[in-house]
């Protein structure tokens, strides 16, 4: 969590769960963080490595109310969980949007959407603000605009997504900017840009590391090499605004998957990360607690992994994560993905 970023908000009472958490981890506590909600698929983007068609699931599949959201919220919450993030998809083509966020408590808890921008405009940025949103994630890509066009898909998305951006800082929403790291662009002169940009802007970038998911499936190719993670690792080094999730941990630098974050689909399923398509259970049928619980027993989850599994552990990608390529629906149950490691893991 960037404190930074905290520190711009004016809620007594997530200040207060803050120093809760805290003394919770003093006493050895292992508090959840952050859970992230794809609320639906929809989207007016076409992006190179949108991963949201393989998790649609058939029409008529039972998807979460907003009691069901509200439920949710509060055993979250009795996990710890401080920050609730809600994607896509593109969130901001939903109706029901506020009453969504109005589950969990948007007066005690760091609220956050992410979006592609393009739909941000006056009257959507004083609904956010009304429904309790702290922080906008906003995908930009690159610097160079028809680099971001054509990796969104769509011609003149570049412009209206920085037009989104400069109109929430206008109307005092907190802005990050999310983007998508590759072994082709890393060294680029769009991502150079896109930095410089950023850093003028005085905007925190959050480097998400390319993974072959989506329509990267099985794509090796774009996963960052050793040598690519010692420059990214010596960028968030220098700069005050770059960073990965590695660094946002409460207790540990590391993957912080199921330990401090979760991710749920629009149908229930619980992932413990939102790039790796492997279902842990369904809130339709346990608890959040009974299901992070179970995915921290797993060898993989109950430590602060060094690497990314879904983008950079090699082995994991290979032995475990290659089990959910060329498949028809996704998730996968994490039964049938590590079922050569009953043992291990039961």
């Amino acid at each position: 969590m960037n404190v930074r970023y905290v520190l711009r908000v004016r809620k007594p009472l997530l200040y207060l769960r803050l120093v809760e958490t805290y003394l919770s981890i003093l006493l050895g506590g292992r508090p959840l963080r952050y859970v992230d909600f794809a609320l639906d698929y929809r989207c007016n983007l076409r992006c190179e490595h949108c991963f949201a068609t393989v998790l649609e699931k058939p029409k008529g599949a039972r998807r979460m109310s907003v009691e069901d959201y509200r439920r949710v919220a509060g055993e979250c919450m009795r996990e710890g969980a401080i920050q609730f993030s809600f994607q896509g998809g593109e969130p901001l083509l939903l109706d029901n949007l506020a009453e969504i966020i109005a589950c969990f408590k948007p007066d005690r808890n760091l609220i956050s959407v992410t979006t592609n921008g393009t739909l941000i405009n006056e009257e959507r940025v004083r609904y956010l603000k009304k429904a309790g949103v702290d922080i906008l994630t906003v995908s930009l890509d690159s610097g160079i605009p028809a680099e971001h066009d054509s990796f969104r898909g769509v011609p003149g998305s570049y412009d209206k997504t920085v037009a989104g951006i400069e109109l929430a800082l206008k109307n005092g929403l907190n802005v990050t900017v999310g983007t998508v790291v590759s072994h082709q662009n890393l060294h680029s002169e769009g991502l150079r840009k896109l930095v410089e940009w950023a850093k003028e802007k005085r905007l925190l970038v959050t480097f998400a590391l390319a993974v072959p998911a989506g329509r990267w499936l099985d794509n090796r190719d774009v996963l960052l090499t050793e040598e690519d993670m010692d420059y990214v690792f010596k960028l968030t080094a220098e700069s005050p605004y770059i960073t990965t999730d590695f660094e946002a941990n409460f207790i540990a630098r590391g993957c912080g998957a199921a330990k401090e974050i979760l991710y749920l689909t629009p149908y229930g399923d619980v992932f413990v990360c939102p790039f790796l398509h492997i279902s842990f259970g369904s809130v339709f049928k346990e608890s959040i607690g009974e299901i992070r619980k179970r995915a921290m027993r797993n060898r993989y989850l109950d430590h602060y992994h060094g690497k990314c599994l879904a983008a950079q552990d090699r082995e994991f990608i290979e032995k475990h994560l290659s089990k959910t390529f060329g498949r028809k629906q996704l998730p996968l149950d994490e039964k049938d993905v590590f079922s050569d490691e009953v043992s291990e893991i039961s």
